[in-house]
């Protein structure tokens, strides 16, 4: 069984079942897999490379060109239009793109890399392709590379098989007891694991109904929760912080909602308390990793310990370390190690690393720090790596350092993770100038704003006669905290 298996099928039994609802109108299932197997047929009408991009926002277009590539026996690869333009083309290039869906308002971030530049605008004027040409592929074959930022710089590729997201969807199915009769709305971008799974896999393989918004509005969510019966939603606390704001000041009817799960980023006791007020359910948090097609554990309404990330899903097996990856007992702190048929294949052409992260006998070291209480709960106490989480997005401390130490009048730079009520986390950069060097933080932030997107500027600055160093000569992040 693979994914194409999945939708196809699904698109059979529920032809006529409205598959997504987007600001631009409706589709069934019977019209949903008429459009992919258009993608599909442009794609196999020239000689299109092997990993393809889709830069689009949530909606039917990129659902369509998702499975449209998998049909035509190609690998999908979901881009980030948030990344910087020097990011978006290194991930074109180490994925070896070729050709990508799009739609005319991306056409310019892609420059003049792409060789093959399919409009979903004009998916109308595609051919069918024929059945009997469908690649249904096998369940080891790659399935999607996903792009996730590590602690160095540039994206690493994470490649998951079409078994890695079916584990993951047999394991979320139990926990969420997810069926056709659900409507899950999207709200968080189709390029992030945690979207690409819960609201684009998940309800297409059990003939859901989705319903996207490609901006987020703390306003339209409540307003899409009333006028479609909204059952489920995925978001990341920022997301949900908002969406208190609104409903305090508004009156929508929410009482549809059996599920709302926030992941992506450590959830603040205060939203969580909030929530119960506000809201007919209680908000429920998980944690995952893309190496992990997305979701480990999750608490649920009716197995749930506020603070906790809950327990592990059904296939999937956590265990607590130390430094020598030696297991320790229930209670204690360690790293946090997952295994599981949902664990990647590896990063793409990083073979290096991927022996790094993945153990001889199939253990992912997540890098995340945490514990397992006697009841299997996982409580997270910390990120061993040095990644700051802004909205749910990775962001690597080392492009914003890279960017600040241009500056003529810095001498050195650290940037690490601030917490912030709306987003979860902000960069804050420490800098030290050269001697007799006068610079305000205005002028670092223009700097930053001219070279960075808007969310990895850092949001503090502070200016320091020198930074803390260690035995070694490296800078003590650790002291700036």
């Amino acid at each position: 069984m693979t994914l194409v298996h999945t939708f196809l099928n699904t698109c059979k039994k529920y032809a006529q079942k409205t598959a997504i609802t987007d600001p631009n109108g409706a589709l069934c299932y019977e019209d949903l897999r008429r459009e992919a197997l258009r993608c599909a047929g442009r794609l196999l009408s020239g000689s299109a490379g092997e990993n393809i991009g889709i830069l689009l926002p949530n909606g039917k277009e990129f659902v369509a060109a998702f499975y449209g590539i998998l049909i035509a026996g190609k690998t999908p690869v979901p881009l980030n239009f948030l990344l910087s333009p020097e990011q978006l083309l290194y991930v074109i290039r180490d994925a070896e793109i070729d050709t990508v869906f799009t739609c005319n308002h991306f056409v310019p971030l892609l420059g003049n890399q792409i060789k093959y530049v399919f409009l979903m605008e004009e998916n109308d004027s595609g051919v069918l392709l024929n059945e009997d040409s469908i690649h249904y592929g096998g369940e080891g074959e790659q399935a999607a590379v996903l792009y996730t930022s590590g602690t160095n710089a540039n994206p690493k590729g994470v490649v998951l098989t079409h078994n890695n997201f079916l584990a993951n969807l047999e394991g979320c199915m139990q926990a969420f007891h997810f069926a056709e009769k659900d409507i899950l709305l999207g709200i968080l971008p189709l390029f992030h694991t945690y979207a690409l799974t819960t609201t684009l896999v998940l309800p297409i393989c059990v003939g859901a109904a989705i319903i996207y918004l490609p901006r987020f509005s703390g306003l339209k969510v409540l307003e899409m929760i009333e006028k479609y019966k909204v059952t489920s939603l995925f978001a990341i606390p920022s997301m949900y912080r908002v969406l208190l704001r609104t409903a305090e000041s508004t009156k929508y009817d929410l009482r549809t909602l059996r599920l709302c799960t926030s992941g992506g980023e450590p959830l603040p006791g205060d939203i969580l308390e909030a929530f119960r007020k506000v809201f007919p359910i209680p908000l429920t948090e998980g944690y995952g990793l893309t190496e992990a097609t997305a979701i480990v554990s999750v608490n649920l309404p009716e197995k749930s310990k506020p603070g906790s990330v809950g327990p592990p899903l059904d296939n999937i097996e956590i265990k607590i370390v130390n430094d020598n990856g030696q297991e320790k007992p229930r209670n204690n702190d360690g790293e946090i190690w997952v295994k599981g048929p949902n664990i990647m294949k590896g990063y793409h052409k990083l073979p290096k690393e991927t022996a790094e992260t993945i153990a001889p006998d199939g253990w992912l070291k997540t890098g995340d720090y945490g514990r397992l209480d006697k009841e299997g709960f996982l409580w997270i106490t910390g990120r061993k790596k040095e990644l700051i989480i802004i909205s749910g997005e990775n962001v690597s401390p080392m492009e914003i350092e890279q960017v600040i130490s241009r500056h003529e009048k810095v001498f050195e730079v650290a940037v690490v993770g601030a917490p912030d009520k709306l987003r979860g986390e902000v960069p804050k950069a420490f800098i030290a100038l050269h001697e007799h060097a006068t610079c305000s933080e205005d002028e670092i932030k223009n700097y930053c704003m001219q070279q960075l997107p808007h969310y990895k500027v850092p949001k503090y600055f502070e200016f320091r006669k020198e930074l803390p160093h260690g035995p070694t000569g490296k800078i003590l992040k650790r002291a700036l905290k």
